[in-house]
């Protein structure tokens, strides 16, 4: 069976809902980050692109963004939909089919827009049952199990938990902190393409305190704990990653600096979504043999800060190896793309030191699921 490497791997800046990119279709903000990032390898061709991505409007968003890349009209594309963990899981599927012999070269990732995210109208049940009604949110669950809202459900699971907001608060502002330390000393620079002569996120908020995190109101629950400031914002961005099996590096002399190792994905019950990086990192570790303690960096996706904190508390991590350059809190969540921009964020903070060389990616999902991938830095 071929083993898996990464061949390279960068993201855009990430724009706000409204913001930088909220004149892009997702199929040229990631169209234009692939064709950028296959020039810098000299590659001119894939044997499939992977794109995760959660509210393009469907028309298999993959397809456009990959002839929008300047790849061949016969490279094969498809989308994924594992909610916020699409772009990770379109890694998972990937590294599948290259260790199954079915393809040498993948182009995975992610992309969203949430400012050119198009409307869901809700069909009715009779030709003239009333106005047209707008789907707020698609369903993740059915009755039998419940659908809660993610914000509600985190909101009990904080209760559960006995998280209250000013440990939330305190999480989100360590998150702040820490990506503002990690871009005064150039942290991100070599994980971003130029996009549009954008090279920065526009999300962090570099005059957030404690106070200013304390007056802000609950905006999921009367005197609930989650607020607009220890919640993920809305966002826009793209990130890719080629993989590569064994023989394909060594046919064009590539030195990939990763190799995937493995990865899974576990479902939950709809209310403990927020728990999924927890199970599926458990059952990840047990299929590899290995300890949380053998794990040298964790980058855990920040929907929330309450589900940043159960999963940190539940599984016993150590947080100062949690996303030591801040997270989503920070820099922002484009829900398809956060997967792949996790994955380049892993391999920026593996390379600062020559004696890291393991690395986990972990990340709830909408509905009750959880996605976790192993990655080792090559010796």
């Amino acid at each position: 069976m071929e083993r898996v490497f990464i061949v390279d791997s960068a993201r855009t800046a990430i724009g706000k809902f409204g913001g930088i990119f909220s004149d892009t279709l997702p199929e040229y903000l990631g169209g234009d980050l692939l064709k950028k990032l296959l020039a810098r390898q000299h590659l001119s061709r894939v044997d499939e692109v992977i794109v995760g991505n959660i509210i393009g409007g469907g028309g298999n968003v993959g397809r456009r963004l990959a002839l929008a890349s300047g790849l061949s009209v016969t490279t094969p594309a498809l989308t994924i939909d594992r909610q916020c963990a699409s772009g990770l899981e379109s890694l998972v599927v990937a590294t599948a089919k290259i260790k199954s012999g079915m393809a040498s070269c993948i182009a995975c990732g992610g992309v969203e827009s949430t400012s050119r995210s198009p409307w869901l109208i809700e069909r009715p049940a009779r030709l003239f049952g009333g106005p047209p009604k707008i789907i707020e949110r698609a369903a993740l669950s059915i009755d039998a199990y419940g659908d809660p809202a993610m914000g509600e459900a985190c909101e009990a699971l904080a209760d559960r938990l006995q998280i209250s907001r000013v440990q939330q608060d305190a999480y989100a502002y360590r998150s702040q902190v820490k990506y503002q330390q990690a871009k005064q000393s150039g942290t991100f620079k070599d994980e971003i393409i130029s996009v549009q002569q954008v090279t920065s996120d526009e999300s962090p908020r570099a005059d957030t305190s404690l106070n200013k995190l304390a007056g802000l109101p609950a905006v999921f629950k009367e005197n609930g704990t989650l607020t607009a400031g220890n919640s993920s914002p809305l966002n826009d961005g793209a990130a890719f990653v080629i993989i590569a099996s064994e023989s394909f590096c060594k046919a064009n002399q590539l030195q990939p600096l990763f190799e995937v190792v493995d990865g899974v994905s576990v479902g939950t019950l709809p209310e403990d979504f927020g728990l999924g990086p927890v199970y599926a990192t458990e059952k990840l570790l047990a299929k590899q043999g290995l300890a949380i303690s053998e794990i040298d960096r964790i980058e855990l996706n920040e929907a929330f800060a309450s589900q940043a904190l159960a999963c940190i508390q539940t599984a016993g991590w150590q947080e100062a190896r949690v996303n030591r350059s801040g997270g989503a809190l920070a820099f922002g969540h484009p829900f398809g793309a956060t997967g792949a921009i996790l994955v380049r964020r892993l391999m920026t903070e593996l390379e600062k030191r020559p004696t890291l060389k393991t690395g986990l990616v972990t990340m709830c999902v909408g509905g009750g699921q959880g996605t976790s991938l192993l990655l080792r830095k090559v010796d």
